[in-house]
């Protein structure tokens, strides 16, 4: 994959991993109970995709704007229409569900800081777990490529992950047990990049720590530890593989501009299309119920997230990017040099 050009194949992938996501949610059968794993694919995805960031970022700081120039935009929106939504109609949604502005504020100054302050609050939608766990990984690569270890961000990784995981409890939940899917990610971007012996090490520690994360039962708040995570990883690095190699037939590209939407899908979906559903007092037993939960929500869901992507994400992020790497204009840097050394 280029560095400048997205793939269809890794956008193909994100498609598949936001409707595994959106049937989990919206249609109640039993075919689709496990649809958190599309988030485990989504991670393999970000693995490979952080790789070629880290190696055209010029700094571990340039890396991490990168990264939170990515997702932040986005996150502004879906979170202000997801808690506006709660505050206009909060009779559709359980009170546990219920988020102060505040909160909202706080958890866009939180993901990217890791919660440094140490302040209770609560997303605007807990889907949003999946980025702490993002962000920590981001943070964990930053601090490799500080270091001055960019050509061996993978087996710096690697060696993080099991020395955490040496030290760490099974009885205590922690987010190490997800990154062996970033790992696996790293692992067929550093295959792709002609090394394969470092792809080769990445991939034994990611099924190792997924095995063992597994045998020694480590405990998860909300997603079980449990054998199809296994077949999750492997399945998925296996596609993204293929992705990588392979360029996706043209019959693909359609379901690539659902990739293309994927991440302001995954922020907006989950609260609001379940209130969504209340208001319009739509059921999950009839054929009808199914079809509206299974088609309809996703695309007027998708239209939002379309809106999102055109109009904020795509326009935003490189300007994002551009001022937290450098918040001062050069006249400003210029000036500030003058006074200090005045």
């Amino acid at each position: 994959m280029k560095h400048d050009h997205r793939s269809v194949g890794i956008d193909c992938l994100r498609a598949v991993a936001i409707i595994w996501v959106l049937l989990y949610h919206f249609v109640p059968i039993s075919l689709f109970n496990r649809g958190t794993h599309g988030v485990l694919l989504f991670f393999i995805i970000s693995g490979y995709c952080i790789s070629f960031s880290a190696d055209t970022s010029r700094s571990a700081w340039h890396f991490y704007c990168k990264r939170v120039g990515r997702l932040l935009p986005a996150l502004v929106v879906c979170g202000f229409l997801t808690t506006a939504f709660k505050h206009a109609a909060p009779e559709l949604i359980e009170p546990s569900r219920l988020v102060s502005w505040r909160d909202y504020a706080y958890t866009l100054v939180a993901l990217p800081t890791l919660n440094v302050l140490r302040i209770d609050f609560a997303p605007p939608d807990w889907a949003y777990w999946s980025l702490f766990v993002e962000f920590q990984f981001y943070a964990l690569c930053a601090a490799i490529l500080a270091l001055g270890l960019r050509k061996f961000l993978l087996p710096a990784v690697c060696a993080y992950c099991l020395a955490r995981f040496a030290l760490s409890s099974p009885s205590t939940f922690y987010t190490n047990d997800f990154f062996a899917f970033f790992i696996a990610g790293l692992s067929v971007a550093s295959l792709a990049g002609g090394n394969p012996k470092q792809a080769l090490s990445g991939l034994a520690t990611a099924l190792f720590l997924e095995c063992a994360h597994q045998f020694l039962h480590y405990q998860q708040p909300s997603i079980p530890m449990e054998g199809w995570r296994l077949l999750t990883l492997s399945l998925g690095t296996l596609a993204v593989f293929l992705a990588s190699r392979y360029e996706a037939p043209k019959f693909l590209r359609p379901a690539a501009f659902i990739g293309l939407i994927s991440y302001p899908l995954y922020l907006i979906h989950q609260d609001v299309g379940h209130m969504i559903l209340h208001a319009l007092r739509i059921g999950d037993d009839r054929p009808i119920d199914l079809l509206l939960r299974a088609v309809a929500l996703p695309v007027f869901l998708g239209m939002i997230a379309w809106l999102t992507y055109s109009f904020i994400e795509r326009r935003s992020v490189k300007p994002l990017t551009t001022f937290l790497q450098n918040p001062l204009p050069s006249n400003e840097l210029a000036l500030t040099k003058d006074v200090a050394t005045d």
